[in-house]
């Protein structure tokens, strides 16, 4: 570790990642200081990415300067005479383009692309995709090694992908990322012919929002109604079915076995390095020491499970259990019929950032007779900017009257078909109470599409059933994501990796089948029931808020998380996040195979 190096970027107010720290050189802080804004968080992802990104030649005049990464993590720097003709070079703006679509998994190749389409590496490039589809076949039993994106990282001749695109698309795609691939690019060649599907919505949860000031009684009623139902949920668990009260361990003798059942009311550290936590039920209150994998893992109010032996006035915790989701038995949920839905997040109408073209063409895509299997759009918040929602955000806006940021939403869904059933939830920007569970978007929101067949307004969260028709259908658990900042903060694994990767905080959230574990994470407003309890085994997750994409599985549910259709802010620039706009995920219900199309 180049403590220097640490030393210089907290000295600009970087933090840097315990992995981060590890492969940190003088040369990547160079790097980090040549970036526009300072990053707030160095994580060991975001060192690749920069490593990756200057290991791209850079042709100048008759030389190329190559950057390589040693294999000790250091960098090196290479000339080369060009043998291209000046009339035949590639032009700057197409290195630049090529330096933003190289995918991570080239990061240790040295690959130049020539007019030939040919590497110098002697292989050939990718042909160009006219379907921009990508495939994956989900869900799979495993864990977070579930790839995302899948199909999106091939090395593509970045001057095809140039001549491929027409004057008009230019002009669309001019604001992208690093993670934009000009191939994967959804083409409009076909005859704009739909057929009519069958479709079907059901709202399984609907929950009785009381708007009335909430007091101590309400508090007591929430919290006892979390622990009861989470209870419940661990208690199916073989290795705690002989839990008790931890009143009754209080009576066991030094050495004997315990199991029992708490809500995390404190945890602290030790000087070994071992937690020391408190847990809580309806009888007393106990401490429990756990290691510090476990230890770091648990955060303040999840109910848990604990298994460990007697030690006097604590548990010496031998095993933390979660209530987790079961491994499946059999098969999976299917539908009978082939239908798809289509997953989409955060437009955030109004903003200046807002992809309008993007936006547009996915309607327009929609129209066609590629999307004639398409019988369901989820959109899971944040429809408009709003007003209001953070300091200074006036000067962002496109649209300053928030009423008429959802009217440019209606007229965007007056460009879907019919037949497509819409399902929308509000998010932190939209216009409902901040506090979860959030209530359904208000008639007034939408008065001219609030009586659509097609249209279906729902809570956040929401647990809807698509496509009950002659089967079960499959079970949407719908959930904008606002707690996913404040669980990623408090675990050091998450924030290593969460923002690239948004699937692990929600599969982290389903093991503890908790939406929220910890009050305060999110606005919360106690009606007496903890609804952000997942007590319903859903088929499918589905959550926006990152303004990433991922799509993976976990224990038979499809994991997805949708999208953006806003570019960088200002404020994501400041933090050193990079969206990931204008992918859409679609989903076969009758075989669960998903693939990502990008728009």
């Amino acid at each position: 570790m180049e403590e220097n190096a640490v030393k210089e970027l907290t000295k600009q107010g970087c933090m840097v990642g315990r992995e981060a720290a590890e492969e940190l050189t003088e040369q990547d802080v160079e790097l980090i200081r040549e970036l526009d804004t300072t990053p707030m968080y160095i994580s060991v992802g975001m060192v690749k990415k920069l490593r990756q990104k200057m290991s791209q030649e850079v042709s100048t005049g008759s030389q190329k300067q190559v950057v390589k990464t040693r294999p000790d993590g250091g960098t090196e720097v290479e000339q080369e005479t060009s043998t291209v003709s000046s009339s035949d070079s590639v032009s700057e703006a197409q290195i630049s383009e090529g330096q933003n679509n190289t995918q991570e998994n080239s990061m240790d190749e040295d690959v130049v692309v020539s007019k030939d389409g040919e590497s110098d590496n002697g292989v050939e490039e990718a042909e160009v995709s006219e379907t921009g589809e990508d495939k994956v076949s989900e869900p799979q039993e495993k864990e977070n090694e579930d790839s995302q994106n899948q199909g999106l990282d091939e090395d593509v001749d970045e001057s095809k992908l140039n001549n491929d695109l027409d004057e008009d698309e230019q002009e669309i795609y001019e604001r992208k990322g690093n993670k934009f691939s000009s191939d994967k690019t959804v083409r409009l060649r076909d005859s704009g012919r739909r057929d009519n599907l069958r479709t079907k919505v059901e709202v399984m949860d609907e929950a009785e929002i009381n708007k009335s000031e909430k007091d101590v009684p309400e508090f007591l009623s929430y919290y006892n109604d979390r622990y009861d139902r989470m209870r419940k949920l661990l208690t199916r668990r073989t290795q705690l079915q002989s839990a008790t009260t931890i009143k009754r361990l209080k009576n066991r003798d030094e050495g004997e076995q315990a199991t029992t059942v708490g809500l995390v009311n404190d945890k602290y550290s030790t000087s070994s390095g071992k937690y020391i936590v408190e847990i809580e039920d309806k009888t007393g209150s106990f401490k429990v020491l756990a290691g510090e994998r476990q230890g770091e893992m648990i955060v303040p109010d999840e109910i848990i499970g604990v298994q460990g032996n007697m030690g006097g006035d604590i548990i010496y915790a031998n095993n933390i259990v979660r209530p987790d989701l079961p491994i499946p038995q059999g098969q999976t949920a299917t539908t009978d019929e082939t239908v798809k839905g289509a997953y989409i997040s955060d437009l955030h109408i109004g903003s200046q950032d807002t992809l309008h073209d993007r936006l547009d063409r996915f309607a327009e895509w929609l129209n066609t007779d590629a999307a004639s299997d398409i019988g369901y759009l989820v959109i899971a918040g944040d429809l408009v900017e709003g007003v209001g929602i953070y300091p200074g955000q006036k000067e962002e806006l496109e649209v300053a009257d928030i009423y008429a940021q959802y009217e440019m939403f209606e007229d965007w869904v007056d460009k879907i078909p019919e037949d497509i059933q819409i399902i929308v939830g509000p998010g932190n920007h939209d216009i409902t109470r901040l506090s979860e569970p959030q209530p359904k978007f208000q008639d007034k929101i939408f008065p001219r599409i609030k009586d659509y067949d097609n249209f279906h307004r729902v809570q956040n969260p929401q647990t809807v059933r698509l496509h009950g028709i002659e089967s079960k259908g499959l079970k949407h658990l719908m959930y904008h994501g606002y707690s996913f900042d404040d669980h990623v903060d408090r675990i050091q694994e998450l924030r290593e990796n969460a923002y690239d990767e948004p699937d692990r905080v929600m599969i982290d959230l389903l093991k503890r089948r908790h939406l929220a574990p910890t009050y305060g994470s999110n606005q919360l407003s106690p009606e007496g029931i903890d609804h952000m309890v997942i007590e319903e085994e859903p088929d499918v997750m589905v959550s926006g808020h990152f303004h990433s994409h991922a799509v993976s599985s976990y224990k038979g549910v499809n994991v997805i998380c949708s999208s953006t259709f806003q570019a960088q802010t200002d404020f994501q620039k400041r933090v050193g996040h990079e969206p990931d706009p204008g992918k859409v995920t679609l989903m076969n219900f009758k075989n669960r195979e998903t693939e990502v199309k990008q728009f």
